[in-house]
């Protein structure tokens, strides 16, 4: 078995260190390979004459052709591109687990390709010190392991992206909503609940159209948002970049909160409205957000939902089960 790949990005952490821990907990040879002809944001996994390619672009357009793999698991899957080998990659956590000891494992020519240092380097800084988004403080031992009640409390830290900084028509306009999404938004929940923290990460955009809601540090870096999102029941989240969920709304099941959302766009295993999270009608209805919240708080739902939603990590995103549900879609292929 061995996992082939060009670039390391944030976008792959989340199966190269699944695939470490497996071969960890099996006792198996750690093979990565580097190989430039791969996609960038791709992987291909060799497996007893099989292949298996990950696609973990935001983007619902396909990074290569299905037809050329056994399997295809596509992070931002539509439903109308499934076929018989396409499979869900469900939310894109960038978790880890034992960073150094990755590092161990990689060859040279993987280590020093220049496009790869950033992640190198946040793979050494173990406490975060030096690089934001650090390895050492994505390990996934350090997420929620249970569902405490902090009363109903909600979290909505995000931030804007610039239409002007991206040539396609479309997606400015899709910025523009998601701006005018997220500044309102975190405005209607600091008017009706006191229980609340929101806010923009603080760059010139955001401090243009939104000056009252900018973030300092102590709330924008990931190290102390991770620790801060320890401490609230429901999070509140909408579609990233190409109409696809973002990192937030999979950070927000790792940690076991009761969510609300825009619409889910792409395929997911078993995550349902109304079980899982609370929907919103429009990627633009902020407005509906309050209504949702009292759903949650009505006979403390948020804790059933968190409750739910730490089981549903625990099968779909944990290292431990992340890399063996692939296995079992390829092997079950495999004795069909």
């Amino acid at each position: 078995m061995r996992l082939e790949l060009s670039t390391w990005t944030p976008h792959l952490n989340q199966l190269l260190y699944s695939y470490f821990f497996y071969c960890k907990e099996k006792k198996i040879k750690v093979n990565i390979i580097f190989n430039k002809k791969v996609k960038h944001n791709g992987a291909i996994l060799y497996i007893n004459m099989k292949s298996a390619f990950f696609d973990y672009s935001d983007d619902s357009i396909f990074l290569d052709s299905s037809d050329n793999y056994n399997h295809y698991f596509k992070r931002s899957l539509r439903a109308e591109d499934k076929k018989i080998n396409t499979h869900p990659l469900n939310f894109n956590v960038p978790i880890t687990y034992k960073s150094y000891a990755l590092l161990l494992n990689l060859k040279k020519d993987f280590l020093t390709f220049k496009h790869n240092k950033k992640e190198v380097l946040r793979a050494m800084d173990k406490f975060g010190i030096f690089t934001n988004s650090a390895h050492g403080i994505l390990d996934y031992r350090k997420f929620s392991k249970e569902v405490k009640d902090f009363g109903g409390n909600i979290i909505f830290h995000t931030r804007l992206w610039n239409p002007d900084n991206h040539p396609n028509k479309e997606e400015k306009e899709r910025r523009r909503l998601q701006n005018h999404f997220r500044i309102n938004a975190c405005r209607i929940l600091k008017k009706n609940f006191q229980n609340v923290s929101v806010g923009l990460l603080s760059d010139e955009l955001s401090k243009k159209l939104a000056p009252d809601l900018l973030l300092d540090d102590t709330h924008s870096k990931k190290k102390n948002y991770l620790k801060n999102l320890k401490s609230y029941n429901i999070g509140v989240a909408d579609d990233g970049l190409k109409d696809t969920p973002g990192w937030k709304i999979g950070e927000y099941v790792f940690s076991a909160k009761a969510i609300i959302s825009t619409p889910i766009m792409v395929e997911l295993n078993e995550f349902k409205e109304g079980n899982n999270y609370e929907k919103l009608s429009t990627r633009s209805a902020f407005e509906e957000i309050p209504d949702k919240i009292e759903i949650l708080l009505k006979n403390k739902k948020y804790l059933d939902v968190g409750n739910r939603n730490l089981v549903w990590s625990k099968k779909y995103l944990h290292p431990d089960s992340y890399f063996k549900r692939i296995l079992s879609i390829i092997n079950t292929e495999l004795i069909k």
